[in-house]
């Protein structure tokens, strides 16, 4: 069940329907049924990380707070569903420990596979024409409705893939790349298609158009290549790259003889970029949002850094100021400086260092834009930062075990 869980996050995110206003998936199912069937493997989980435990702790705590007070004001069921979903989501990361390294690094294969080769179809044939209701997005919401940016010749901005959107798709991508360039495959069939989910990722993060991650990616990638050729056996070193190398000079010489691919990705994240001094009206959202605090009272004030907003208060939009508006100073400390602390605790292992860097690309993400808010995208992050650390246990076990047989 935890294998089938993590191949339905991570390929097939939004299949179900939408029932009495909100979306009820599979994966949201799953996601209860994998957190609530020992619910002592998964305390024993954050147990195993101090650091780890006490931000879960105090973004659960508070985030509870927030969402009593909230309610009894009055608010949404709509948005309390995302407040749900970003305390509870940490917590999926218990199904990633219980099945192997091997086996979640071959289910991220065939889900880089399946979504990306899906996203060049939306892109080639259309996302309209070619989507799926109740399988690649929720029956009864409607396509046109998610953020595709549509141009006025009908063509999208972003790829949405199985995600229904392309902040999210970008963001499965960069996670997937990071933890697939340190994952070794056990044989020939498993490591070709490795190569081939590694250069669809990279496609995908492109035609996600989604630049909360492609910046952060870019500016981390010679980081990440060069780690990826730090963990590498010596003997495989020249094996790896010359074949990596071709593989992904074909693939340049593919998207160049092609061009809209490279187009569209150098007109979306560099001329969109620069000629949007406001970061697509990020920068005025939070002028306005911060200028309502300046108007509250005390006892307002002290509800906004404790617990959050009033469902009355009309606060907008993203990112890290939009994560303090939904739960105050505390949960926002806990939530950020958990991802931090992930990602300190995964680069301390050699072995993990490259999904260290596609966390923090997820983490400049959710400081500029708010996917946190939606299913699957922490879960995400805590399925592969579970996978890679428990990976450095059972490498550690192994060792272990070598050494007391000699």
């Amino acid at each position: 069940m935890d294998a089938l869980y993590v191949f339905i996050t991570t390929a097939l995110p939004k299949a179900g329907a939408q029932v009495a206003g909100l979306p009820l998936t599979l994966n949201l199912l799953l996601t209860a049924y994998v957190i609530l069937r020992h619910p002592n493997q998964t305390l024993l989980m954050m147990q195993r990380f101090r650091g780890l435990a006490v931000a879960y702790g105090t973004l659960f705590v508070f985030g509870v707070l927030s969402m009593l007070m909230a309610v009894a004001q009055g608010m949404d069921a709509f948005r309390l569903s995302q407040m749900i979903i970003v305390v509870g989501s940490p917590l999926a990361g218990i199904a990633a420990t219980r099945i192997t390294s091997q086996r979640f690094s071959q289910i991220i294969i065939c889900s880089l596979i399946i979504v990306n080769v899906y996203g060049l179809v939306q892109y080639f044939a259309g996302i309209e024409d070619t989507s799926v209701a109740g399988l690649t997005y929720t029956l009864g919401q409607s396509i046109d409705d998610k953020p595709n940016g549509f141009k006025a010749d009908g063509t999208a901005e972003k790829i949405i893939s199985t995600y229904q959107s392309g902040n999210s798709l970008g963001i499965f991508n960069a996670l997937g790349i990071s933890f697939m360039l340190t994952s070794a495959q056990s044989s020939r069939f498993w490591r070709i298609g490795q190569y081939f989910a590694l250069g669809l990722g990279l496609v995908g993060i492109m035609l996600s158009g989604s630049r909360s991650i492609q910046i952060p990616f870019l500016l981390f990638l010679i980081i990440l290549i060069v780690q990826f050729i730090k963990q590498l056996p010596p003997r495989r070193r020249g094996m790896t790259l010359s074949v990596g190398g071709v593989i992904l000079a074909l693939g340049i010489a593919y998207l160049l003889a092609q061009r809209t691919i490279i187009n569209q990705f150098i007109d979306r994240l560099v001329n969109q970029t620069l000629a949007d001094p406001t970061a697509s009206g990020r920068t005025n959202q939070w002028s306005h949002s911060f200028e309502v605090i300046s108007h509250m009272d005390g006892g307002q004030v002290l509800r906004q850094l404790l617990f959050g907003r009033s469902p009355h208060t009309d606060v907008g939009g993203e990112g890290l100021p939009k994560f303090f508006f939904m739960f105050g100073i505390a949960s926002t400390i806990a939530f950020y400086g958990g991802l931090l602390y992930v990602v300190w605790r995964c680069w301390q292992r050699r072995s993990s260092r490259t999904i260290a860097i596609g966390i923090l690309c997820v983490f400049c993400a959710f400081c500029v834009d708010q996917t946190f808010n939606y299913p699957p995208n922490v879960m995400n992050v805590a399925l592969f930062a579970a996978a890679a650390l428990n990976r450095s246990r059972e490498t550690s076990r192994r060792c272990l075990s070598v050494s007391v047989s000699k």
